[in-house]
């Protein structure tokens, strides 16, 4: 825990009944505590039975080879949603090459929306989130929860989130993670190398202070059958996704380290204040969950503090970076500064109205999904959400 950079707590704030312990909340450097780890070899598990790969794909169709060694060493389905500079004619190629067939690939459109996915609490907080949700894009969280309700349609319990930036995940790895499932409601491997942060987390480790990597939606296993969340348009949605199942105890972390394509993460120093508002309400939840809080708790009192907690642990950084000699200096202390900035344009009554909104859509989501009716093929579960069905594929 970064006690010696969070600074004090406000003396406003210390004592207040409104929050609880509140002279120990901090921001943490690991969050290892929050999610189970067995070590697999120890217990014998029942070998469960991977329904499909789903990839959310953004990069050129050579980045899905991974996914596909995996799917063909599984024999599951693999589920390819295709944006940016993929386009499905190129991912069908690349699956020709392999000759691999049990896979489905699909565009997703510009802008796509379904009012399976339509979140209407959070659409009306949108505008008092802080301008710099403008700064980039993203459509991660809707290709995610597309397969999700793909999942449900399908009948495909047990699922395995992968992005096509990661690698170096063998057979074995997979099948140990997923077999998890029958204890946890969601498993994520380790990405350690290249490690999976923001940019100030980055920014962070890089200046010499401690920082950890947490369970990611990056290569994440997940039961189906469970009370599943979705994945909220924002930073760290994979954190609010999983965030019950930590509560809960249901998180795991398989003992099992992967890799991620290496990237400069202050190419574009705005990108850290794009990220700022989904970093600052995943630390602050999380840190809820050390102290043995419920999500009940993140108040806007709550909120205050975190804050400037949150600020504190940004200036450290910035204080470290300018007395280093660091290569990249500049670059890393300009984009902590897009950080600070964008911090400095969020209040705490934005944080809570923006928790209790996702927690009244995670309500209603849930029972939609409950509502949601098995399809007799993938055509058809691509056609209920607006989808077209592009590559190749091996009915059942």
């Amino acid at each position: 825990m970064i006690t010696a950079e969070t600074g004090p707590v406000p003396s406003y704030q210390k004592g207040s009944s409104l929050i609880p312990f509140a002279e120990e909340i901090r921001q943490h450097e690991t969050h290892n505590s929050l999610a189970r780890e067995d070590k697999l070899g120890n217990v014998p598990r029942e070998h469960l039975q991977l329904d499909a790969i789903i990839v959310p794909a953004s990069r050129r169709e050579w980045n899905l080879d991974q996914a596909i060694t995996l799917a063909r060493a599984a024999g599951c389905w693999l589920l390819i949603l295709c944006s940016r500079e993929l386009r499905s004619t190129d991912a069908k190629r690349q699956l020709a090459a392999r000759s691999y067939h049990n896979a489905i690939v699909v565009d997703v459109p510009k802008g796509y929306s379904h009012e399976l996915f339509h979140f209407s609490r959070l659409v009306s907080v949108k505008d008092e989130l802080p301008p710099a949700r403008h700064f980039y894009t993203a459509d991660i969280s809707i290709k995610r929860n597309i397969g999700l309700a793909v999942a449900r349609m399908m009948e495909w319990r047990y699922i395995f989130f992968l992005d096509d930036d990661i690698r170096d995940v063998s057979h074995t790895e997979l099948r140990s993670t997923v077999d998890m499932l029958g204890s946890f409601a969601a498993v994520g491997l380790w990405v350690t190398e290249y490690p999976d942060n923001s940019a100030v987390c980055h920014a962070n480790r890089i200046t010499g202070a401690p920082q950890d990597v947490f369970v990611t939606g990056a290569a994440l296993a997940v039961d189906t059958a469970a009370d599943i969340g979705f994945f909220p348009d924002i930073y760290n949605e994979d954190w609010l996704f999983f965030f019950d199942y930590a509560a809960e105890k249901r998180l795991a972390k398989s003992e099992f380290e992967v890799t991620q394509l290496r990237y400069d993460p202050f190419t574009n120093p705005r990108r850290a204040a794009w990220q700022e508002f989904g970093d600052l309400l995943a630390e602050g939840l999380y840190a809820l969950l050390h102290d043995g809080l419920a999500v009940e708790q993140a108040t806007r009192q709550y909120w205050e503090v975190f804050i400037e907690v949150r600020r504190t642990f940004l200036e450290a950084i910035t204080t470290r970076a300018e007395a280093s000699s660091l290569e990249n200096r500049d670059q890393l202390v300009e984009a902590v500064k897009w950080a600070l900035k964008s911090l400095r344009m969020i209040g705490p009554d934005v944080c809570e109205r923006y928790i209790r909104a996702w927690r009244a859509d995670l309500v209603d989501w849930r029972g939609r999904v409950k509502g949601i009716s098995t399809m007799p093929s993938i055509q058809a579960a691509l056609a209920e959400l607006g989808l077209d069905l592009a590559g190749p594929h091996t009915p059942r």
